[in-house]
């Protein structure tokens, strides 16, 4: 008697949360996530750097450039020219000498001064232009270092700017793989608004409140209540 009532109120104690999540898992697999951030209505397009804008004499701008930064890349000062177009190239402060796509030296450099775990070696490096399963997808072309620790930690270093853009391990992988179950979207892992994942949420919904019903249906107090008005 003692455990049927443990039972039951441990049911309506974890049965809300689960409420919960079937519902509001579903509200977020029905709303467009391009809705919820406004990207339908703002627009964060960069602006060009205007005609007069202080830049060195050989970084000519045609009303394209967007910025030029200077920044530090395996130690060395360089100039980033960032273009409307989304691309960029790395330039020798001094002369404009173009420094990009970087090789594969200066890959390996970048990608040891970003590593701050146990010692390790570099196991190898590849040159790509195309996405690598679910674990990167651009932008191209990019470097992919891959390090000798426990958990095979790949970087991917853009080529043409020296950005490390994704860090990723076998632990991310397994992540990966269960994320796609958990979304139920077992090819491109980032998708919550399948029509799969909606019809789920909408059942699991249905079963959670429905339960609720059947649990009230089970206290003894209800249902005295119920037969005396009977």
């Amino acid at each position: 008697m003692f455990g049927s009532k443990v039972h039951k109120w441990l049911a309506i104690f974890v049965g809300v949360q689960a409420l919960l999540w079937m519902a509001t898992g579903t509200l977020m697999s029905y709303l467009k996530l391009e809705h919820v951030r406004s990207e339908h209505v703002i627009s964060r397009e960069p602006a060009p750097l205007s005609a007069d804008a202080a830049l060195p004499a050989w970084a000519a701008n045609g009303g394209d450039l967007v910025s030029a930064t200077t920044k530090m890349v395996n130690g060395r000062p360089v100039m980033e020219l960032s273009r409307l177009d989304g691309s960029t190239s790395l330039h020798d402060p001094s002369t404009g000498r173009v420094l990009s796509p970087l090789s594969r030296e200066i890959a390996e450099g970048i990608a040891m001064q970003a590593w701050s775990g146990p010692t390790t070696t570099i196991d190898g490096v590849k040159r790509i232009a195309k996405a690598v399963g679910t674990e990167f997808s651009g932008p191209f072309p990019a470097w992919q270092v891959q390090f000798g620790d426990p958990d095979a930690t790949r970087l991917y270093i853009d080529a043409s700017n020296g950005a490390v853009l994704a860090a990723r391990s076998d632990t991310w992988r397994f992540f990966d793989f269960i994320w796609g179950l958990h979304i139920m979207d077992w090819n491109e892992r980032h998708r919550i608004n399948s029509w799969w994942l909606l019809l789920f949420g909408i059942g699991g919904t249905i079963i959670a409140v429905s339960g609720f019903v059947l649990l009230a249906n089970r206290f003894p107090k209800l249902r005295r209540s119920r037969t005396k008005r009977t």
